[in-house]
């Protein structure tokens, strides 16, 4: 096939590529949006979505309200006996334990036998002597065993009133003027997530620790349950101030960073509908955050699931009067739009097709020449002139 027919015949190859990949590159011109984005975008006004939407987000709601804030500083520290309601079973006999009747972790009360020791003093039987409960409580630790001796002032059992608990933390030096006995303070602890005890500054201590310059500083927390138990890790946030009929919503309500915050407020009642709005945060304490601008009273804002909800698309605005047919068709004009992978895609095939025209006619030229270098032209014929020349 000579050089020009191969370059018309690949040209009329791109051609033909060009006209099928056409429609798909140049179908939606002018369609600047991703399927499901027609309306108002995710961060410009109200975002719609299925009550399916809304159980997979898990999405939840608080209303806004006009409440007085406490201002506090956070102090870490644990949850600590009282000493004064911590008492201790020792024996007053040199003998061995013959029976334990309180085992560690349980409730006794006042005056219920908890261990028998049996003397060492001759007798048949041996003298025995009961240890009682000195107080309610719980056994906290346990020292001894069946069958273990015993000498006098030998330390048994130990036993806790934990109806109150000491949250022992340590402040720094700077904060040691924001704390004065009696101020109130919320106590977390990690055993239960969620749940704020309170209590109130028992004592201050006497001097600062001088590795850390810090000071001790006790809160008594009321534990009727008995759930606080000693050595837990515990956060204190100690009150120093209160702010009065402040618009606030939780923590978990504001997203975003520093002069950039926000919050979804749900603008229906079936909680369909939010809106992303920008705040103005004020004063915060360790549950509530203040709202200076933004949102007001009332305003159901989210509080669980709008991590998630700020990446979701609205769901198309369904048109009056439309049908199966209507909304098969726009799911199949959906479906048409090529992301543009494909469209490059196709681009890559028409620009292989391309080089393989530009190679193949190079071989053929190539082919071309090296036949006209080896072609010998014929020798001419003989003519009586040449003769009578030689």
């Amino acid at each position: 096939m000579k050089t020009s027919h191969l370059s018309k015949f690949f040209g009329l190859a791109l051609v033909a590529a060009f006209v099928v990949l056409a429609p798909d590159l140049f179908a939606h011109e002018g369609h600047d949006k991703a399927p499901g984005e027609e309306g108002e975008s995710a961060t410009g006004g109200p975002i719609a979505i299925t009550a399916e939407a809304k159980t997979n987000l898990g999405l939840k709601a608080e209303e806004a309200e006009l409440r007085t804030l406490d201002k506090t500083f956070m102090v870490i520290g644990q949850i600590e006996a009282i000493p004064s309601r911590s008492a201790a079973v020792s024996s007053r006999i040199s003998g061995r334990v013959i029976n334990i009747k309180a085992n560690e972790g349980e409730l006794v009360k006042k005056g219920q036998p908890v261990v028998e020791v049996e003397s060492r003093q001759v007798g048949n039987p041996p003298p025995r002597v009961s240890y009682e409960a000195p107080i309610d409580g719980v056994v906290t630790h346990r020292d001894v065993v069946l069958n273990d001796s015993v000498e006098p002032d030998k330390h048994l059992l130990e036993i806790v009133d934990t109806s109150e608990v000491f949250a022992e933390g340590q402040i720094f030096e700077g904060q040691v003027a924001l704390v004065k006995p009696g101020q109130k303070v919320r106590v977390n602890v990690e055993s239960f997530p969620g749940e704020t005890f309170t209590g109130a500054v028992e004592l201050i201590g006497g001097q600062l620790e001088p590795e850390t310059r810090t000071l001790k500083v006790w809160v008594r927390v009321p534990n009727a349950d008995s759930r606080l138990r000693p050595n837990m890790r515990a956060t204190l946030h100690i009150v120093t101030d209160q702010a009065e009929s402040v618009v606030a919503i939780p923590h978990s309500a504001v997203l975003g960073e520093a002069g950039n915050l926000f919050a979804f407020v749900q603008t229906d009642n079936d909680g369909l509908v939010y809106e992303r709005r920008a705040v103005v945060t004020g004063i915060k304490d360790d549950q509530y955050v203040e709202i200076v601008e933004g949102i007001f009273p009332s305003d159901k804002v989210v509080t669980l699931g709008n991590y998630q909800l700020q990446y979701v698309t609205s769901k198309p605005k369904a048109k009056a009067g439309a049908t199966d047919a209507d909304a098969d068709h726009a799911t199949a004009d959906a479906a048409h739009h090529q992301p543009a992978w494909a469209i490059l895609k196709w681009l890559g095939v028409a620009f292989a097709l391309m080089i393989v025209a530009a190679v193949i006619g190079a071989i053929v030229r190539r082919r071309r020449r090296s036949v006209d270098a080896t072609y010998v032209p014929p020798r001419p014929a003989y003519t009586p002139h040449e003769t009578q020349i030689r």
